[in-house]
C-alpha cells in the first residue's frame, strides 16, 4: 500500500483509536464527539502529525522520510491559559463521561489548577489538569487525607492529576503521552514535585500501573463528587524519569510497547518543550509583577 493511500486510510480514524480510561477525581466522562472548535491557548508542543505516531512498527517505518511540516495540521499541545481553551477542555470531559453516569462537578476558580490541551489539525482531542498541593489542598483529600498526609510527612511534594479526556477519535496513546509528559514536567521540573496522586476507577488501577508506573495506595471509595467508586494512585516522578529516559521514542527497547513512555518525547523534544513551559512561567510572572 503507498504512503498516500495509508495516509488516507488513517484519517477516516476509528480503527486505531481506542476509548480511554480517565482519573475519577474532578469528573470523568458519553460517546458524542467533542465540538470541534479552534485552538485556544499557548502551545508548548506541536507540529507532529498525531496518528502517524500510533501506527504500527511496520507502518511507521513508511512514513520514516515524510516532513511533518508538510503535513496539513499537526498534534499540538497547549497551556489553557485562557476562558475559551477551558470551556473547551470542559465540554470535552461532559461529552467523553457525562453519558455515563457520572456527575461533573463544576471547575472552580483555583490558581493552583493548570489545564492542557491537545490539538490534533485543529480539533481538540484530549485534556488533563494539574493541581499543585499548595493552599488548599488537593481533591484527593476529601476521601485519602490521611493516605496523602502520611506523604507530605515523608517530605513528598505532591501534585494531582485529574479531568482526564481523550476523544475516542484520536490516536489515544499519544495524546495521553504527551498530556501527561507536559504536566509531569510542568509539576516536577518547574515547580519541584515528587510525586503525583490520581483517583481512578477501579477496573482503571491495573491500567496505570502497567503504563505510567502509578501504585495504588489508598482503597475502594464512593467518591461522591462523580458518583462512582474510586481508588488513589500515586507515582513518584522519579519512576516516571527511568521509564522516559529508557523508552521515550525508542519503540525497539524490550519491554517499551507495554508502556505509554515509549510515545513521550524524546530527550531533544522534551528539551524545547521544558523551555517553552518557562518561557510562559516567567512571561506570567512578569505580567504579575507588572
Amino acid at each position: 500500500m503507498s504512503f498516500r493511500k495509508l495516509l488516507a486510510r488513517i484519517r477516516k480514524g476509528g480503527a486505531l483509536s481506542p476509548s480511554w480510561p480517565g482519573p475519577t477525581g474532578d469528573g470523568p466522562a458519553g460517546d458524542k464527539p467533542a465540538p470541534r472548535n479552534g485552538p485556544t491557548g499557548e502551545t508548548v508542543f506541536g507540529d507532529r502529525p498525531l496518528r502517524l505516531r500510533n501506527l504500527t512498527l511496520a507502518e511507521a517505518g513508511l512514513a520514516s522520510g515524510v516532513d511533518a511540516a508538510s503535513l496539513a495540521g499537526g498534534f499540538k499541545i497547549r497551556v489553557a491559559k485562557l476562558h475559551g481553551g477551558k470551556r473547551e477542555a470542559g465540554t470535552l470531559i461532559e461529552s467523553r463521561y457525562g453519558g455515563r453516569g457520572y456527575r461533573i462537578p463544576p471547575v472552580k476558580q483555583d490558581p493552583n489548577l493548570f489545564t492542557f490541551i491537545a490539538y490534533d489539525e485543529g480539533a481538540l482531542v484530549g485534556t488533563v489538569s494539574l493541581r499543585l498541593d499548595l493552599v488548599h489542598g488537593l481533591s484527593a483529600d476529601e476521601l485519602y487525607h490521611e493516605e496523602l498526609d502520611r506523604l507530605r510527612q515523608d517530605g513528598s511534594r505532591l501534585c494531582e492529576f485529574t479531568r482526564l479526556a481523550v476523544d475516542k477519535s484520536a490516536a489515544s496513546k499519544p495524546v495521553l503521552a504527551g498530556l501527561f509528559h507536559t504536566a509531569y514536567l510542568y509539576a516536577n521540573v518547574i515547580h519541584a514535585c515528587t510525586h503525583a496522586v490520581s483517583e481512578v476507577t477501579p477496573q482503571h488501577a491495573g491500567f496505570y500501573n502497567r503504563a505510567l508506573r502509578f501504585e495504588q495506595i489508598g482503597a475502594g471509595r464512593l467518591n461522591p463528587r462523580v458518583n462512582t467508586q474510586g481508588v488513589l494512585m500515586c507515582v513518584a516522578f522519579e519512576a516516571i524519569a527511568e521509564g522516559l529516559a529508557k523508552y521515550a521514542g525508542k519503540p525497539e527497547v524490550p519491554g517499551a510497547l507495554r508502556s505509554l513512555f515509549v510515545y513521550g518525547f524524546p530527550r531533544n523534544e522534551e528539551a524545547g518543550v521544558l523551555n517553552r513551559l518557562h518561557q510562559l512561567v516567567q512571561s506570567h510572572d512578569s505580567r504579575t509583577e507588572g
